[in-house]
């Protein structure tokens, strides 16, 4: 890079200087660099000529302060309005200090390839310069009002501007910078994002993934109750993984069309924006591995499968339950390859290893067709979200419970009051090769059960185990008995 002065014309009655392409959009920086020169040396070419005998009778340009500040004299200026683009490395004010040209320069490691964004006032500046790291000048003063960057709930410096760096596929950053007092630096570094490497082509095609911002109250389930979030994430039944994309591909430098929260998702930084803590290298939140970890403020729902962790709007973590349940694997479960109608299986707690099932867990209080109440709160922990009561060896369905109900009760369980009961962890006939019960809420504290699978013909499987982290997969081993034939 290097001052052509070549580029460059004195109009000695005018008393301009200007770039010979300003104006035109020709060879701006990005396109060859020998169109950029330092302002330095422009104030030294210019020095060099008004130091002639030639021009002794004419008033001097410009003055210099130091290496990088610098001031136009008399009534000298630019000639047209885009020659500051041409310059890097200093800067400029008007001789009467109402305009002024000041410069920002990127110190860091971008990937290759990289285009700074510039944010000016809410608005983009639209790029002049090149791609990686770059020292560039900018209009911060005209007529005497520096331009100033208000953004939403932020009180901001004058002369300020904002920089991004949110190249697809890679870790995203940003910085706000102040002008006022000239020459500013800032550092910009990103990295390739592993987790977020398929085609934007193809992430485009995920936009089943909605947005939608206002303050909600959620229950996690968590045994946090309803806490605030700010904006809901409906991932459309998608996992985690490609969620994290989408998010990440609708905030990338270049997205002007979609809206987010009222800015374009380009420069989109948080749910509340100027008070929350943002997460540069992905404003709605990171992944590791295959686990989502928001942002703050946002929830998300209808997913595939709950890999993730929240931040509620009063800035405290929401981790989900763990949803642990029993697996039943084994051939002859299954029906269809035996004579005798497949097996019972079933599952329960129980009051230790080698202990006895618990068949009081509750109480009836009061019962209605579908509902049936007890005389407790029933435990999540050891209760699924939907299976089977016992009364006696009388089975109801149920498809919930909150509190100390259970809801969607079958059949009509009317009349029930002071009978005991409990809810098995599997109860049925099985049908096929593998037995899936719905899912508790597991805390991280063991229990034990017995597994038991009973069929005429074959010897009674009964085996203790704990359910823990993984829940309960079994696979019953099944022996015929000669005597039950």
């Amino acid at each position: 890079m290097a001052f052509n002065s070549g580029h460059w014309t004195i109009d000695y009655s005018a008393k301009t200087v200007t770039n010979n392409d300003s104006g035109t959009g020709a060879n701006l920086p990005h396109s060859g660099e020998t169109y950029l020169g330092e302002v330095l040396d422009l104030f030294k070419w210019l020095a060099q000529e008004f130091a002639s005998t030639s021009q002794m009778d004419d008033t001097y340009p410009m003055a210099s302060d130091t290496p990088t500040v610098f001031k136009w004299l008399d009534t000298w200026g630019f000639g047209h309005a885009d020659d500051f683009k041409y310059l890097t490395g200093g800067d400029i004010t008007s001789a009467d200090g109402q305009d002024a040209w000041f410069s920002v320069y990127m110190i860091g490691s971008p990937t290759a390839g990289t285009q700074m964004g510039l944010i000016q006032a809410g608005a983009e500046v639209t790029a002049w310069w090149d791609t990686d790291n770059v020292d560039i000048l900018i209009k911060v003063k005209s007529g005497g009002t520096w331009i100033q960057s208000v953004d939403k709930t932020e009180t901001l410096a004058d002369a300020g501007i904002w920089l991004y760096t949110r190249k697809e596929n890679d870790y995203y950053n940003h910085g706000y910078v102040s002008l006022l007092n000239g020459r500013q630096p800032i550092g910009l570094d990103t990295s390739i994002d592993k987790g977020n490497q398929t085609a934007g082509g193809t992430v485009a095609g995920w936009n089943d993934i909605t947005i939608t911002f206002g303050t909600v109250s959620k229950d996690l389930n968590n045994g946090g109750g309803s806490v605030n979030y700010d904006v809901v994430i409906d991932c459309a039944g998608r996992p985690m993984t490609q969620v994290y994309e989408y998010l990440k591909y609708i905030t990338r430098w270049g997205e002007t069309t979609l809206q987010i929260n009222g800015d374009d998702g380009q420069v989109y930084r948080s749910a509340n924006q100027g008070v929350y803590a943002e997460v540069k290298v992905a404003p709605f939140g990171t992944l590791a591995g295959t686990t989502y970890y928001g942002a703050r403020g946002v929830w998300v729902e209808n997913y595939l499968s709950p890999d993730f962790e929240l931040i509620d709007a009063t800035g405290t973590t929401q981790a989900p339950p763990k949803l642990r349940n029993v697996v039943a694997s084994h051939s002859d479960l299954d029906g269809s390859v035996s004579t005798d109608g497949g097996c019972n299986v079933f599952v329960s707690e129980v009051t230790g290893d080698g202990g006895t099932i618990i068949k009081n867990k509750y109480t009836v209080s009061s019962a209605t067709a579908n509902t049936i109440t007890a005389d407790a709160s029933i435990q999540a922990n050891r209760t699924l979200q939907s299976g089977v009561i016992r009364v006696a060896d009388t089975q109801y369905a149920y498809t919930g419970f909150s509190g100390s109900t259970f809801t969607g009760v079958t059949p009509d369980c009317s009349g029930l009051t002071n009978e005991d009961f409990y809810t098995p962890l599997m109860d049925r006939l099985a049908d096929a090769t593998q037995e899936v019960s719905d899912n508790l809420i597991y805390d991280d504290n063991p229990f034990w059960v017995i597994t038991s699978v009973r069929r005429y013909g074959t010897k009674p499987y009964d085996v203790y185990t704990q359910f823990g982290e993984t829940g309960v997969p079994f696979t019953p081993v099944l022996s015929n008995d000669p005597q039950a034939t």
